[in-house]
């Protein structure tokens, strides 16, 4: 069990390195004017990302004592947005919590998201951030896990390709994938290690609100631009998709539109959740002004991505002390 391989200290380097990088992670959040946000961990709905069905429900009571259903939040975004009205540049970095329902070396139940949103910078000013900071974090591992691929993180610019140029070049190397099929474990690590073995952001993927079983799905709040989302993914190599980032949709009128024609819709309606949980975000929409952009950091998989680097094959749940994964819940 995990906790007596704690007692014998196993896991003493990972707890000094997770320390680290949280606190070069915040550490860069003051430095580059970003203010930090408490948000809630019980939500409604809109504590939820894209794929609805992963939300995480907790049973609450009403002032009458009927139940209430509530969800653990996978995602503070929606709530970071209001903020950004009042002081632009926020981050928040708590848990984030996914009903899973398949046990894989690639997911958990609970870990630890790093959000932030912000309304002076669009897609490239977001790249940009989002590649400093976690620049930032792989030079604070750099001390205790040295490393010369490491060292190319931190040094060398991050690849940046269009999801269709990705998917071209997946192509050209022998990989069976078509445009509109999203990208699985196989074709990140595939991708990263095409092009030199290097952090790579992948872009501007298929707007398509409902696309056949295997395509993309991005989140209803995202800005589109013609047919394509003004959206950012960032694959580590050895581990993958660790980053979403996107630039919102400003207009509370289109989101609400964008929103009915959803996946989440479909699902909330089809749950008996009523999808009016969202009416206070289109309200910040309509009373705001204009768009934000931001982001969310799998904290887990940054740290993943340093120690594949030393322990071949290491998997998510190597990169956390007490991994909430349901092999691991209960004795």
């Amino acid at each position: 069990m995990r906790h007596l391989d704690i007692l014998n200290g196993d896991y003493a380097q990972t707890t000094r390195l997770r320390s680290k990088m949280l606190r070069a992670a915040r550490e860069w959040f003051e430095e580059n004017s970003f203010l930090e946000i408490c948000v809630p961990h019980i939500t409604g709905a809109t504590g939820s990302c894209e794929w609805f069905p992963n939300a995480m429900p907790v049973m609450m009571y009403n002032a009458q004592g009927q139940e209430l259903s509530m969800f653990l939040r996978q995602t503070g975004q929606l709530y970071l947005e209001a903020f950004t009205h009042v002081h632009n540049r926020v981050f928040t970095i708590g848990p984030s919590f996914r009903q899973e329902r398949k046990v894989t070396n690639r997911h958990l139940c609970e870990f630890t998201l790093i959000e932030f949103e912000g309304r002076d910078f669009e897609l490239d000013g977001l790249m940009n951030l989002i590649e400093s900071a976690v620049k930032r974090m792989y030079r604070a591992a750099t001390g205790l896990c040295p490393n010369a691929l490491l060292d190319n993180y931190c040094a060398l610019p991050f690849n940046r390709v269009t999801y269709a140029e990705a998917i071209s070049t997946l192509q050209k190397s022998g990989y069976q994938i078509n445009y509109g099929d999203d990208l699985g474990s196989k074709e990140e690590l595939g991708l990263c290690a095409i092009l030199n073995s290097l952090p790579t952001f992948v872009t501007h993927y298929p707007a398509d609100p409902r696309p056949k079983e295997g395509g993309v799905i991005k989140f209803f709040s995202m800005k589109r631009s013609a047919s394509t989302t003004l959206c950012c993914d960032l694959l580590l190599p050895h581990v993958g998709e660790s980053v979403g980032g996107a630039v919102r949709e400003g207009s509370s009128e289109q989101c609400r539109i964008q929103f009915c024609e959803s996946y989440m819709y479909e699902h909330l309606t089809e749950r008996g959740v009523d999808p009016a949980q969202f009416d206070w975000y289109f309200d910040v929409l309509a009373k705001g002004e204009g768009q934000s952009a931001g982001c969310g950091i799998g904290f887990e998989r940054v740290v993943q991505s340093v120690l594949a680097l030393q322990q071949q094959g290491a998997s998510i749940k190597t990169a956390v002390e007490l991994p909430r994964s349901p092999e691991y819940l209960l004795p």
